[in-house]
C-alpha cells in the first residue's frame, strides 16, 4: 500500500542535531510514530519525501531550521502563577501541558522551571532552532479508519506479529 493522503502511516525514526551529531529522539526507545499522511500532524518535509513509498522505505533527511520545527521563539517562554494549574495533580519541570490560548488556539508547553509560586514554560517545540537529520523507516501503511478521519489523528491499534 502506497502513501498518500488519508493513510495511517507508521514510522520508527531516529532524529539527530546536524550540526552536532547529537541523536535527540529514537522510536526504538518510546515506541513508533503514526501519523495520517496529509493532516499536517508531522514535519510536512517529512511527510512529503515519503509521498508515493510504502513499508519498507528507509531514507535519510536533512532538515534546515526552517523546514523543521522553525526559530526558537523567546516569546513561547512564559511565566504563569501555580494558581494556574489546579487540574494538575502533580507539577513538576519536564510536565507537558497544552494551554488555551487568548486567539482560540491550543498551545504545547514544557514547565523548565518553578519557583515558589512562580511556573516558566516553554511553548517551542525541543528542536526549534536546529538543523536536523532524520533518519526515517516505514514500518507499516493502513488506510485510516472513520473515526481516526474524523478525529483527524491516528490511533494506536497495536502490532501485528
Amino acid at each position: 500500500m502506497k502513501i498518500e493522503e488519508g493513510k495511517v502511516v507508521t514510522l520508527e525514526f531516529k532524529v539527530y542535531d546536524a550540526k552536532t551529531n547529537e541523536l535527540l529522539e529514537d522510536t526504538t526507545e518510546v515506541g513508533p510514530f503514526f501519523y495520517i499522511q496529509g493532516f499536517g500532524n508531522f514535519v510536512p518535509k517529512v511527510e512529503e519525501a515519503l509521498e508515493g513509498k510504502e513499508k519498507g522505505f528507509h531514507t535519510t533527511l536533512d532538515l534546515s531550521v526552517e523546514e523543521g520545527y522553525g526559530e526558537y521563539d523567546e516569546d513561547l517562554i512564559v511565566e504563569m502563577d501555580r494558581s494556574e494549574f489546579t487540574e494538575f495533580d502533580d507539577i513538576y519541570e519536564g510536565l507537558d501541558f497544552i494551554a488555551d490560548m487568548d486567539d482560540d488556539t491550543e498551545q504545547s508547553f514544557v514547565i523548565t522551571k518553578i519557583e515558589d509560586d512562580v511556573i516558566t514554560a516553554d511553548g517551542n517545540h525541543p528542536f526549534a532552532g536546529k538543523d536536523l537529520r532524520f533518519e526515517v523507516t516505514v514500518s507499516d501503511v493502513r488506510d485510516a479508519s472513520e473515526e481516526e478521519l474524523e478525529h483527524g489523528h491516528a490511533h494506536f491499534h497495536g502490532f501485528d506479529d
